[in-house]
């Protein structure tokens, strides 16, 4: 059955370059696939190793081509004020791409203008992709630069009109002709089925990288080309997340933008996914990578506190802070990533619980707050509400947005266990806190996590999620305060 396996995929790869191919050039405004737009396209359709069909046209952005692209690809805006807008010509170009590999030089970058612009025309589209930049780079690796340019004057390889679709286009087709004429048959198939098995991987980073990764639970580090950490992510299947990164089509400018840089990736195994959870949240914030989520990073929270008035009446006040402390979280009805954010969260409790916009701090007045003569607010206001009451419907509209009592006199042990092995790690927990966590083989224990007692609400939120959450129940035991500060103790020898 090997064999017949073995040969199926040797029939199937050989025919690749007999096609369907369709080999593809854009020109666009610009660099994001999100925000830019298609100036020039040109499509080359081949089948059964021969050109079949082939379409160019300008294309009309709707909006201005920098001097920039105009110097680069000759192509003004008076070239394409006349000429068709994308959803014009979506539909014949629709019919080219329809079941053919989609070839390109640097495939990423015009799979992802063509797949955003059919979309926008309201065709969905979704094809398997081969870069002839790697395909260069493994069958050529004895040379240092793969751009096109590069390619046209290595190989001899004649062009039309450079910078321009249809030409760049041919001379990717006369590219693959050439290798397929001069390479040997086996190491150009090996190639092609090493490429389009891995997708399309950005041009500095080598596909032995990825495959050496972890399926297993933990975290994952993006370097550039100067060893600068670009990112940091979790999954509980490192090789399968990372490869998901670089099969994206585009979808976001900026994530786009990331993957293109990655040079490097480094992998830290955890024994389950709650271990991933506090590693990614603590590296986030200690490194700082340039694209994670700021709101991740270590920064001042906003927290709604529960005070009262002299009358008795719940009332809210915002306070900026550093970090929370542990002994003062019950009475933080709310934690929030801004001031707007909170301003925002307390005008939709108002209206959607008849909260007194007064009581909240969202105004100021002597008497009845603007909402009371709208019939919005009970009157707590000028004391007509009763407080008993006033102050349980305030409960109720932050109960799910508050800080959650610690559920143990004590504090606990979680541990994950690694499946497969006899290795695990153990977190000593504490009021919502991340003591340390700690990593056990056959060899003994080894600190994996350093933490603190210093309350930190990335982690309240990770840590609550699986406590509270019922389906990891059984890897939390409970123990006696002496014997966990004994545990503290030891950890910190």
């Amino acid at each position: 059955m090997r064999g017949v396996g073995s040969t199926t995929q040797k029939a199937r790869t050989a025919a690749i370059l007999d096609g369907p191919l369709a080999i593809v050039d854009v020109e666009t405004t610009g660099q994001s696939a999100v925000f830019g737009r298609i100036i020039e396209i040109a499509v080359i359709r081949v089948e059964r190793g021969r050109v079949v069909r082939s379409f160019e046209s300008l294309v009309n952005p709707e909006r201005y081509v920098s001097p920039v692209i105009e110097g680069l690809t000759g192509i003004s805006n008076d070239d394409v004020r006349t000429a068709p807008v994308f959803s014009e010509i979506a539909r014949p170009v629709a019919v080219l791409l329809d079941g053919a590999t989609f070839v390109a030089h640097n495939v990423r970058f015009d799979y992802s203008f063509v797949k955003n612009e059919l979309a926008r025309a309201g065709i969905p589209f979704s094809a398997r992709c081969l870069c002839t930049v790697k395909l260069s780079r493994r069958l050529f690796p004895e040379h240092r630069r793969h751009d096109l340019s590069s390619v046209i004057e290595r190989h001899g390889i004649d062009v039309d009109a450079r910078h321009r679709a249809m030409g760049d286009a041919k001379a990717v087709l006369n590219f693959l002709q050439m290798a397929r004429r001069t390479q040997d048959p086996e190491r150009v198939e090996g190639v092609l089925t090493e490429l389009l098995k891995a997708g399309s991987l950005p041009p500095g980073l080598d596909r032995t990288s990825i495959d050496g990764l972890p399926e297993s639970p933990g975290v994952y580090l993006f370097y550039g080309k100067a060893g600068e950490l670009l990112y940091v992510g979790k999954s509980i299947n490192i090789r399968e997340r990372v490869r998901s990164h670089f099969a994206g089509d585009g979808d976001s400018a900026r994530r786009m933008e990331m993957v293109s840089q990655v040079h490097h990736v480094e992998a830290r195994r955890t024994a389950g996914e709650l271990g991933a959870l506090l590693l990614e949240s603590k590296l986030i914030k200690e490194l700082r990578p340039l694209y994670n989520s700021v709101a991740r990073r270590k920064r001042n929270l906003v927290v709604a506190r529960r005070r009262g008035d002299r009358a008795g009446y719940a009332t809210v006040a915002l306070e900026e802070i550093d970090h929370i402390e542990t002994e003062t979280a019950g009475s933080i009805l709310a934690v929030y990533k801004t001031r707007k954010q909170a301003l925002e969260h307390l005008g939709a409790l108002a209206r959607s619980h008849r909260l007194c916009n007064k009581l909240l701090g969202l105004e100021q007045s002597r008497s009845y707050c603007f909402g009371y003569h709208l019939k919005q607010c009970s009157g707590a206001c000028a004391g007509e509400e009763p407080v008993e009451l006033y102050n349980f419907r305030l409960d109720a509209a932050f109960a799910d947005r508050r800080v959650k009592a610690w559920p143990y006199e004590g504090g606990v042990v979680i541990e994950e266990k690694e499946a497969g092995s006899g290795e695990g790690e153990v977190f000593l927990i504490d009021n919502w806190c991340l003591v340390s966590s700690y990593r056990y083989t056959d060899l003994g224990f080894q600190l994996h996590i350093p933490g603190s007692h210093r309350f930190d609400y990335d982690s309240y939120k990770i840590i609550s999620r699986y406590v509270l959450g019922g389906a990891h129940r059984r890897n939390v035991r409970q123990v006696k305060r002496e014997q966990f500060e004994e545990m503290i103790s030891r950890s910190q020898e």
